[in-house]
């Protein structure tokens, strides 16, 4: 079964998280959902989370697919729905975070293909719309992540773009509109290709998917005018992957002269003729 966006938000059930410890499955679970529920609180909920990122001591939490379905949701929302510029920010710094330690480099946790295409949206976008909602995707719940019989297989080392605690940049999510845009747009560039390798490392099932996902991104990136911000990250992302190919194949070449040689045609560096 999946989980979804479909919580529902009470005094009581905030007033729990508020009160939980951070350093177990169940606090930290908690209080994800309550930083993306209470909106009245959110900020305090983010900066205990993010305080707890911190300090280290969330590496105790044992993550499990709750904390996962209630991390990625977060994520979800800050992506579209209105939230505030800092919450919006926070969310993407703290997802980063967490993705980013050692104790969530775990497989068995299902990421949806709702939410795979909801990421790609935010590295597809243009540099003047940071924080715009995903327009192509349907405005209702969208599946997150569920259990899992799937074991990890071989990682992909992939460089990405910079993120997790400290990052630093105001705005963010659908708030990014407030405070220095270019930084908001690095950070949530940054939090969605932390999110694609996590799941490519870890969800070897989506492997496939997200190699075709990344060529139809760079595709579109590179048929319009100078290619939008998120090219940098998915490339960093693409040469992971091609660090993994064996011997070259003609899928190979259709990568090269299909994808890759046409980014160079917006800034003139491609000969044409």
């Amino acid at each position: 079964s999946f989980f979804t966006c479909t919580y529902m938000a009470d005094s009581g059930a905030t007033d729990t998280a508020a009160a939980l410890p951070l350093d177990n499955a169940a606090g930290l679970a908690s209080a994800l959902r309550a930083a993306r529920t209470d909106g009245s609180a959110r900020l305090a909920h983010l900066d205990r989370l993010l305080s707890t990122l911190r300090s280290q001591t969330v590496r105790d939490a044992v993550p499990d697919p709750p904390i996962f379905s209630e991390l990625f949701s977060l994520l979800s929302a800050a992506w579209q729905e209105p939230f505030e510029a800092e919450a919006a920010r926070a969310a993407c710094e703290l997802a980063a975070g967490l993705l980013a330690l050692p104790e969530f480099a775990v497989g068995g946790v299902h990421v949806s293909d709702d939410f795979l295409d909801l990421a790609f949206s935010r590295l597809c976008q243009p540099a003047n719309a940071a924080g715009a909602g995903a327009a192509s995707l349907p405005a209702g719940p969208v599946s997150l992540v569920g259990s899992s019989g799937s074991s990890a297989a071989k990682s992909v080392r992939a460089s990405s773009a910079p993120g997790g605690p400290g990052f630093g940049g105001g705005g963010g999510g659908s708030g990014f509109g407030g405070g220095d845009a270019d930084a908001a747009l690095k950070l949530e560039l940054s939090t969605a290709s932390e999110v694609v390798v996590w799941v490519y490392r870890w969800q070897p099932s989506s492997r496939a998917g997200l190699r075709l996902r990344i060529g139809r991104a760079l595709l579109r990136m590179s048929s319009g005018g100078l290619p939008p911000p998120g090219t940098a990250p998915l490339l960093r992302i693409l040469a992971a992957v091609i660090a993994g190919f064996g011997r070259p194949t003609s899928a190979h070449r259709s990568l090269l002269l299909s994808v890759l040689l046409p980014l160079h045609r917006p800034a003139g560096r491609l000969d044409e003729t």
